[in-house]
């Protein structure tokens, strides 16, 4: 059995610590125990975690972006702290499922004989940092071609593509039609509706302002037409989701326009959708959301940003817009509406790419290929160097 520490720092649960619990959840028992090492901030994420049966340590993971001496100080004893339960849990790898850990780890594990592994699923790791660290890393794993090339490591023999996997396929049968219908009624949104989903942060970046511009600007053409945000901005960084319910009130789209909060059904939240958006104006590195819309065969409209070609195709598997163009989403959310056959074309395409390209257990699989070859065919018991020793 090879003892696994993933590591995330981040104080919200997103795509990337989504995309960890489903992957712990898939993870071979028999051959892998998963520990994690997280921030606190979100006890839900801790205790979800906990509840997959992996041992959690909670860590003060220190911004990086603000190298002043305190921060400094914090990261050296989050690297100390780090080495001790390494040491302690007797770990076989690391993995870094977010960049603040992944350099952190580099820092701490430079001289250690405990490979790391850092899972890149964002281009927020910083170029130059990137390159002066990465040498540590046994093998680093992109999630799609274009975080790899953004990071120069197309001919880097130690980077490898992993798509991002998900299960929600397998969790989509725990909801009938007649449950699903139920939960739009208790929304308001009728059966001659049509429901345009968005499911995610409701922050700057995600750009839930230029779908509801779109929509208001489709609403008097279609009065039929209804939107979700399913997600929240709370306590975030470029939190839009006061701004975005006050546009609503003055807009008088209050019965349009609808917000069900966070929610951890995301497979009725799918099911309930007739087109799903995803409107990032920043770069996706490979669009979670979008794949699990194509999963619950939904028509999908995203903006051309990082990985997310990779998996939308033009008007094959799905509608590619610019980014921070609310016209262009409006266009194409018309299109859907006024033409039932390419909707269906596009979503049993999708689902189609999907279910081949992204499913959980054989990209699980994959990436334990990689783990397997990271670490050594027995366990190292040497010291790792600045922890203290083990208790009797």
């Amino acid at each position: 059995m090879r003892r696994i520490l993933f590591l995330d720092h981040t104080p919200f649960v997103g795509g990337a610590e989504l995309a960890l619990l489903d992957h712990i959840r898939f993870l071979d028992r028999s051959r892998f125990e998963p520990q994690v090492a997280c921030s606190g901030a979100v006890p839900d994420l801790v205790d979800r975690f906990r509840q997959l049966g992996a041992k959690t340590h909670v860590l003060d993971w220190p911004r990086l972006r603000r190298p002043g001496p305190t921060n400094v100080m914090r990261a050296v004893a989050a690297g100390r702290i780090l080495r001790q339960i390494i040491r302690r849990e007797r770990v076989d790898l690391v993995v870094a499922n977010t960049s603040r850990t992944a350099y952190i780890a580099a820092a701490a594990l430079a001289t250690s004989s405990v490979p790391l592994i850092w899972w890149v699923r964002d281009f927020d790791f910083g170029q130059r940092w990137f390159g002066l660290l990465a040498r540590v890393p046994r093998r680093i794993i992109c999630v799609s071609s274009a975080i790899r090339a953004h990071y120069a490591g197309a001919h880097d023999g130690k980077v490898a593509v992993v798509f991002v996997a998900n299960d929600l396929a397998e969790r989509l049968t725990a909801y009938a039609a007649e449950r699903v219908r139920a939960a739009r009624s208790e929304f308001g949104v009728q059966p001659q509706d049509t429901l345009v989903g968005f499911m995610g942060r409701l922050v700057e970046g995600k750009g839930p302002q230029d779908l509801l511009l779109a929509v208001e600007r489709l609403h008097a053409e279609f009065p039929r037409l209804r939107l979700m945000f399913v997600g929240t901005g709370k306590g975030q960084q470029g939190d839009v989701e006061d701004a975005l319910r006050r546009r609503v009130t003055e807009a008088a789209l209050s019965r349009v326009v609808l917000f069900a909060g966070y929610r951890v059904e995301e497979a009725l939240f799918y099911q309930m959708f007739d087109i799903f958006v995803l409107s990032s104006r920043y770069r996706e590195a490979m669009p979670t959301s979008v794949i699990q819309a194509m999963m619950a065969r939904k028509p999908v409209i995203a903006t051309r940003t990082g990985g997310t070609p990779e998996v939308v195709h033009d008007n094959e598997t799905g509608i590619l817009v610019a980014p921070h163009d609310p016209v262009a989403i409006a266009d194409a959310l018309r299109r859907l509406l006024t033409d039932p056959r390419l909707a269906e074309r596009l979503a049993s395409a999708g689902h189609v790419h999907a279910m081949t390209h992204h499913g959980q257990q054989p990209l699980t699989r994959q990436v334990e290929q990689v783990y397997e070859s990271t670490m050594p065919a027995a366990r190292i018991a040497e010291p790792i160097p600045g922890a203290p020793r083990s208790e009797k």
